[in-house]
């Protein structure tokens, strides 16, 4: 009889020990499942209202429009929401997906998440898609990994389940006009895709399936780890921001029409935005120095640097025809721009000067069925 009650107790304890070993693998399985769960029960109570919202500006006869990377400091959502709603509607843009800043000082320690755009989102779902905050801050920029920091918060908001997008992530990125006249020099920083941290994001979304946008200027470097981490997260969802803008075209030779074409064949993860440059552009942080001027920082356009015109070349209207599925629309609002109103305007115009001679179903495809289809996981139709 002691011999059996040994035997049992024995397997008890491998049982108890094997369980222990596997605790923390297990964990992190149902972590990842619980956060596509409760993404599916909190964020998909708002699809129907995003529908509605697309379908009344179809019926109005517009070309509706899902705004898939734009920042919105706390002050422009409080100062302008509801407000703004009458020119989202003359533009056609149904949806906004702002991504927010983390909020004021108040004593805590680590990166302060911002919840503004979560309350626009919920008060608003028929206007606004929730969408975490940015990786623009100095949390990220420093690449801070420990407890409280933005990498860690942000796993946690995405398996909350509360949000529908990852906002756009600093990795390369050059100082804008505004930035380089201002002396923010911390923006001209690079953060490799394969580090700890740019593993961390493409592990989020090739768990959960939300997408997420990131700003990655296309050098050689960046672009062969874009590819890298693309293969080895193949259901990540990436938009890449501002398609076609080299503003150190030097640094950027490798950004061809059919390097475009090869990743796209390779990756059907791959999207980008086209919240991007328009004629004649000027880029006033251009060459080695940053003291250079670069007219036209936006390689689409049909003419030579200082005389674009305002056709998008022939070769990337092919890109466009042949990948319709795998461009967005976009604005990039942010700070240091002009005032949001005459900045979605210009946006808006630019857009739909890039689509104006692509057939009606690319428009279309840009404009909001893309979008839809990475937000919801489901073909607009």
């Amino acid at each position: 009889m002691l011999g059996k009650i040994g035997v049992v107790l024995s397997l008890s304890f491998l049982c108890a020990v094997t369980h222990a070993q596997e605790s923390p693998q297990l964990e992190r399985v149902s972590n990842a499942a619980s956060g596509t769960q409760a993404l599916e029960s909190k964020v998909k109570q708002h699809h129907v209202k995003w529908r509605s919202r697309i379908q009344s500006l179809l019926d109005a006869g517009k070309l509706p429009k899902i705004d898939m990377e734009t920042s919105w400091p706390e002050e422009i959502v409080r100062s302008e929401v509801p407000s703004i709603f009458p020119l989202m509607d003359e533009l056609g843009i149904a949806l906004i997906a702002a991504d927010g800043k983390q909020r004021r000082p108040d004593g805590t320690a680590g990166y302060r998440w911002g919840d503004y755009t979560l309350e626009a989102a919920d008060k608003y779902p028929d206007r606004f898609i929730p969408t975490t905050n940015g990786g623009t801050n100095k949390n990220w920029l420093e690449q801070k990994s420990g407890e409280g920091s933005f990498i860690e918060q942000l796993e946690k908001q995405i398996q909350s389940g509360r949000y529908a997008l990852i906002g756009e992530l600093d990795f390369r990125h050059y100082m804008s006009s505004h930035q380089c006249a201002a002396g923010h020099k911390h923006r001209d920083n690079s953060i490799p895709l394969t580090s700890a941290n740019g593993q961390r994001v493409f592990s989020l979304s090739h768990e959960t399936g939300v997408p997420f946008v990131i700003h990655l200027e296309p050098e050689d470097t960046p672009m062969l780890e874009l590819e890298k981490m693309l293969e080895q997260y193949p259901n990540a969802k990436i938009v890449v921001a501002h398609f076609g803008q080299l503003r150190h075209p030097e640094k950027q030779r490798g950004f061809t029409p059919q390097r475009v074409q090869s990743l796209l064949k390779r990756f059907p993860n791959l999207h980008w935005d086209l919240s991007t440059g328009w004629p004649n552009r000027e880029y006033r942080c251009a060459g080695e120095s940053n003291s250079g001027s670069l007219k036209g920082d936006t390689v689409l356009w049909a003419g030579g640097v200082g005389g674009q015109t305002d056709t998008v070349k022939a070769e990337w209207r092919a890109i466009f025809t042949e990948f319709h599925d795998r461009f967005v629309f976009a604005t990039d609002f942010g700070s240091g721009r002009p005032p949001l109103r005459d900045f979605l305007r210009r946006g808006v115009a630019n857009f739909e000067r890039i689509i104006r001679d692509l057939p009606r179903e690319v428009q279309h495809a840009f404009a909001y069925k893309n979008a839809w289809r990475l937000l919801t996981g489901t073909p607009w139709g």
